[in-house]
């Protein structure tokens, strides 16, 4: 009799667990198995408002999800759609409960993401939101741990497509401050790329007098350069090597739309390995707009006004400090770093 009892016991939760599934999801799941992609999406939309979800609803759901953006990157790679999709697909990642679900979801939207980049003649945003869609994918594969071998494929063999496509082009170009442009919208891609850091390296020597303001903001993923028109723009006009260090003319040029104080104790170089000095020096001169001209005739001028200690960060305005500094054998300059309250600047040197 005990056993009868548990037999049927048994079968009630086997029933249970397997009739959790409502009208909408079972249906999903045939639209799923067939196929039809988007149907099977309405449905678990549908089954997903009424609240009636089995175990398996979101590694279904998540599937057709990633199948339609796949099938509509072969109709149209640059569709909104896909975008669409795969926004959702990652939102139900963390209900995902099958490793081949989330493996399926990381080698696709890879994928997707290289032939986008691979694509001839597209503009900076689409190759930006291509290399977006492989580090998705490689952030799921590093929180789960799988897929993490083939998404790192991926980001390698379409970096080196990016740079072998774009690195000539670069390489080839006469204005220094376009080419370093051209670069750095290389390094955002492929930051670790050797050829790119080489170029850059090269480069950035060529560039130490330059102010480079490029008029239109690099997307700044890695945190690093910080080398647009906003903040404060760096120069070296001049550089005279020492034994230990190096003294030079740091100028600046300030659009934070602040106006503020430049203080040279603030100013330090960094190494390539993160280390640090700070300059030595506070003379120099900062530009200002005086008062010039007899009395009843007078005229608003920019001028370079002198001064010891600390000078003013005036926008759109130039300053210039004479610096120096002095660090220990084996110390590699990477950048010069000048950061306060309101923004930050570097130059970095090439080496």
């Amino acid at each position: 009799m005990k056993k009868i009892f548990i037999a049927a016991l048994a079968t009630a939760v086997a029933l249970t667990v397997t009739g959790c599934k409502g009208t909408n999801e079972k249906r999903g799941d045939e639209h799923l198995k067939e196929g039809r992609f988007r149907n099977a999406i309405n449905s678990y939309i549908e089954a997903k408002k009424k609240g009636k979800m089995s175990d398996e609803f979101f590694d279904n759901f998540t599937l057709a999800l990633v199948r339609a953006g796949e099938m509509e990157s072969k109709k149209d790679l640059s569709s909104d759609l896909i975008n669409n999709y795969f926004d959702k697909a990652t939102t139900n990642i963390p209900n995902v409960k099958e490793d081949a679900t989330i493996e399926e979801y990381v080698k696709t939207l890879g994928e997707i993401g290289k032939r986008q980049a691979a694509q001839e003649g597209v503009d900076f945003a689409t190759i930006i939101n291509a290399f977006a869609k492989i580090d998705s994918a490689e952030k799921v594969a590093k929180t789960r741990h799988v897929g993490e071998a083939a998404i790192k494929s991926i980001r390698e063999e379409t970096e080196k497509l990016y740079v072998a496509r774009n690195l000539p082009e670069a390489n080839s170009e006469d204005d220094p401050v376009v080419k370093e442009y051209m670069l750095l919208r290389m390094e955002a891609m492929a930051p670790t790329n050797q050829d790119v850091q080489t170029a850059l390296n090269k480069s950035r020597k060529t560039t130490r007098g330059y102010f480079l303001i490029f008029g239109e903001n690099i997307p700044d993923l890695s945190g690093k350069h910080l080398v647009d028109k906003w903040g404060y723009v760096m120069a070296l006009p001049s550089i005279k090597p020492a034994k230990n260090g190096f003294s030079c003319e740091l100028q600046f040029w300030a659009t934070t739309g602040n106006n503020t104080d430049l203080d040279p104790s603030k100013i330090k170089l960094v190494s390539t390995d993160g280390k640090e000095v700070y300059a030595k020096g506070n003379t120099g001169w900062c530009e200002a707009e005086v008062l010039v001209g007899k009395k009843g005739d007078e005229k608003i001028e920019k001028k370079q006004k002198k001064f010891k200690g600390k000078g003013k960060l005036m926008n759109e305005f130039q300053c210039s400090v004479n610096v120096s500094f002095s660090y220990p054998k084996g110390f590699v300059p990477d950048y010069i770093q000048y950061k306060d309250e309101y923004s930050e600047g570097r130059k970095y040197l090439g080496h």
